[in-house]
Formats: structure tokens, C-alpha cells, sequence
């Protein structure tokens, strides 16, 4: 729901027919009553009339560059539409970075489960590598730690919004962490992250893939912390992703004439319908049975069956039913390579560009 003391927030969206390949400018209306509309302001007419979305919309999504999924029509936030919502929004929306070097990067899971208890949403997560060339720009942005990061092997960036968010943080961690000190710091550490390199690794047999969905994503440092800390897999890389329906489609491809239909039809929704979080992760230990431990963690697809048999495991824990059941994870060997090549060539589509 939305504060009770504002009835309605106005976004200008833009939707990308891929049909029609044009994009279209609407204005989103967010009722205080979970109801949403669309108007199209250029032809002056109702282009969805106010109605229960098919996906719930909380306030926390309600911010500029994100990407909402009202049936079927992936919306990006472009602009606030009036002053109302341009006030509300910005006094409970603050931007703020963390950044985790690579040598303290088991701890990334519990940093973001920190920031999400406190009330943050986790807009993106990705792993990247400053340019060492660059070490006199980013000691100009930080400057206790900025060679260090261009000299580094690394690092994981977290992007969150959030009330009073970089004094929330400066509170939780002060300088435990290479964090942002104001929203202005914020967006210029963020550019400097989005214009490094990506940190890509090259595909190993020995690697696996766990993708956390749009249904897991609010307990996403819970998660990640199981997996790296509590069951000590090493993460090599991560990236926050916006699948479109076709590319969800292509990923679960393999999965349609092994389970019904239906089932396919509601996977491809899931991951279609939001932000997810993919992780390739590895061991040393036992390579050669990494597929099969992460399954094991991860559960039995179905919660239910899950809580039945798997009680700690991760879709047992977080899972809802078959469709929202928080994590997917490579099935077979074989496979991870290939599923963690389609997540990390995807073109960049994050909740925040």
C-alpha cells in the first residue's frame, strides 16, 4: 500500500512495443489501494483503466529507473508526473552505494541482508574491476580507498534506495565498508561502477549458476549468504538482470517438453515479471560435484515439497509455490556453462541503468 497521505503517484513510463517496435510514453497512476491505471497523455485517453495489477506494485518499487511488469508491459520510470509524487517519493528515496572488495567478498551476503533489514531495496548488484588508469579519478571519489580499488583484483557494487540511506549506512557499517556519504556521491560512484569493466570471467565446467528471482529478491543477502558464506561456494561473478518475456523463454527453453506447459508458461512469468540477481559460483573442493550440492541447497522446485523434505533449504525457507519459488539453479553438469554464458552476455538491464 501506498503512505496514506498521498492517494495517488504519477510516473512518465515508457513501454517498448517489440511488436510494433516503438516505444510508447504513458503516465503510471499508483493508487494508495494497490489499484494502477495508465493514461496515454498524447491521445488523451485511458490506455489501462484503474485496476488490481496483475502483480502486486509496492511503494519501495515506486522510484526513477525502475522497471515495473503490468500485464505483460514492462514499464521503466522515466520522470515524476507532478510535484505531488516528485516530494513524496524523494523524501523516502534516497540513493546510496556500497562497494565490497573482492577480499572480503564472502561478506557481500550479509551486507545486503543488513541494508534490506533495515529497509532499503536493493536496486543493483554487479561485479566489476576498476581500469587501473583511473586511480586518479577514483581518489578523487574516495579518497582513503580509491588506488586500492585501481589496483585491486575487484570488487562488488550494490546500489540501494532508501530513507535517509547513506546516513543509515554511515550508522551500520562507518568505515567498515567503501560506501557513498551523500545521494550526489552516490550517482557518482554508481557511474564510475557502470562504466567499469564487467569482470568477465570465462565459463568453466566447474561452475554453476543460481539465479535469484523476482520473488526471492527480498531476501537476496539472506541468500547469498547461505550460498558463499554458510556453504563456502566462491562467487565469481555477479549481475543484476531485466529479462524480457522472449529471453526467459529462451533461457527455460530446455524445460518445455519436460514439464507441462503450464508449469513453463508460469516460469517464464516469474522471471519475466522483475529484477533478478544471477550468480556464477564455483569450488575447489569437489568440482565435480558442485552441480548437484547447490541443488541440493537450493530444494526441491516445488516449496511445498520442499518444506516436506528439505526444511533448510533455500526454496523451503523462501519459496512461495512452484511459480515464486525464490531460486533457480542449473540442474545438470552440463549446463552450467552454458546458463551462466546466457546470463552474463545479456545486454545490461538493470533496475537502475
Amino acid at each position: 500500500m501506498l503512505a496514506q497521505k498521498v492517494e495517488r503517484l504519477s510516473f512518465r513510463v515508457e513501454w517498448y512495443d517489440s511488436v510494433q517496435e516503438r516505444s510508447y510514453e504513458l503516465v503510471l497512476r499508483a493508487y494508495a489501494d494497490g489499484d494502477v491505471e495508465l493514461i496515454d497523455e498524447g491521445k488523451k485517453r485511458t490506455f489501462l483503466r484503474k485496476c488490481e495489477p496483475d502483480r502486486m506494485i509496492k511503494r519501495e518499487d515506486l522510484y526513477l529507473g525502475n522497471v515495473l511488469t503490468v500485464y505483460a508491459r514492462r514499464l521503466t520510470i522515466k520522470e515524476y508526473a507532478d510535484d505531488v509524487t516528485r516530494i513524496a517519493v524523494h523524501e523516502r528515496s534516497e540513493e546510496a552505494c556500497v562497494i565490497v572488495e573482492n577480499d572480503d567478498i564472502n561478506r557481500v551476503g550479509r551486507v545486503i541482508a543488513s541494508m534490506q533489514a533495515s529497509g532499503m531495496t536493493v536496486a543493483d548488484v554487479r561485479t566489476a574491476k576498476f581500469d587501473g588508469m583511473r586511480a586518479e579519478e577514483l581518489e578523487t571519489a574516495l579518497p582513503r580507498r580509491g588506488r586500492a580499488l585501481a589496483l585491486g583484483s575487484g570488487f562488488c557494487a550494490i546500489k540501494v534506495m532508501g530513507r535517509d540511506a547513506n546516513t543509515v549506512l554511515e550508522r551500520m557499517f562507518g568505515d567498515g565498508v567503501v560506501r557513498s556519504t551523500g545521494e550526489e556521491h552516490a550517482r557518482a560512484l554508481s557511474e564510475l561502477v557502470a562504466t567499469s569493466s564487467s569482470q568477465r570471467v570465462a565459463s568453466s565446467t566447474n561452475s554453476s549458476l543460481v539465479v535469484i528471482k523476482p520473488s526471492g529478491m527480498a531476501h537476496l543477502g539472506e541468500i547469498i549468504d547461505v550460498l558463499i558464506e554458510k556453504r563456502g561456494f566462491d562467487l565469481v561473478q555477479v549481475r543484476t538482470a531485466m529479462l524480457t518475456r522472449a529471453e526467459a523463454e529462451s533461457f527455460y527453453a530446455v524445460y518445455v517438453d519436460v514439464l507441462p506447459k503450464e508449469d513453463v508458461k508460469m516460469m517464464v512469468d516469474e522471471l519475466s515479471g522483475g529484477a533478478c540477481v544471477a550468480l556464477q559460483v564455483t569450488r575447489v573442493e569437489s568440482p565435480e560435484t558442485l552441480v548437484d550440492d547447490v541443488r541440493e541447497i537450493v530444494g526441491p522446485r516445488d516449496p511445498e515439497v520442499a518444506r516436506a523434505l528439505r526444511p533448510d533449504s533455500l526454496r523451503a525457507r523462501f519459496g512461495v509455490d512452484k511459480s515464486q519459488n525464490a531460486v533457480h539453479c542449473v540442474d545438470l553438469p552440463e549446463d552450467g556453462p552454458l546458463e551462466v554464458d546466457f546470463f552474463f552476455n545479456l545486454k545490461r538491464r538493470t533496475a537502475i541503468a
